[in-house]
């Protein structure tokens, strides 16, 4: 997921959860509001570092329920994260879970990663997560963790240095 399909997802989630909102509250930098199927906050600092925050829950046509949350934070210093994710139980008791977050730093260092983890009915499950990051100085991580209950964990890490050449990933 880049870093603006998570702040998409982010503010969908936070946009659904007021979809209908009955009752909202506001106070001097700050705001609440809950809707049928869930509730969003929102808060701004004095010194202009602000965040929001939404979860909901709806009854999907398939009889299936699917829930979120999402929640973004701007620092007064330039530094920005996002994070959000989604749950859906079926009916036969399956399930998916997504979920991921992204991550700026004023430095310029940032950070992606998103996983899923799926339950079958019967209850065995897998999962995988990828994670990229990026210093300040240009050093790079992208690594991919996956679990297989016929195989286990597997990992899988690539690191470079500014100029592109490999090096050791940091353990």
């Amino acid at each position: 997921m880049t870093n603006k399909t998570l702040m998409m997802l982010a503010a969908s989630i936070c946009a659904i959860a007021v979809v209908g909102a009955g009752v909202a509250d506001a106070r001097e930098g700050r705001v609440r509001a809950r809707g049928e199927n869930g509730v969003v906050t929102g808060a701004v600092g004095p010194s202009g570092g602000a965040t929001v925050r939404g979860r909901g829950a709806v009854q999907n046509p398939d009889g299936s329920v699917t829930a979120g949350s999402a929640g973004a934070v701007h620092t007064p210093a330039g530094n920005a994260a996002v994070r959000a994710s989604t749950t859906t139980v079926n009916p036969d008791g399956s399930a998916v879970r997504r979920g991921g977050f992204a991550a700026q730093g004023a430095n310029g260092a940032s950070a992606v990663s998103e996983g899923t983890t799926t339950r079958n009915a019967d209850g065995t499950y897998n999962s995988t997560r990828n994670t990229q990051a990026t210093t300040a100085t240009g050093n790079t991580y992208q690594g991919t963790t996956t679990y297989d209950p016929t195989t286990g964990v597997t990992r899988s890490t690539t690191c470079t240095d500014a100029s592109g050449a490999t090096i050791a990933c940091p353990r």
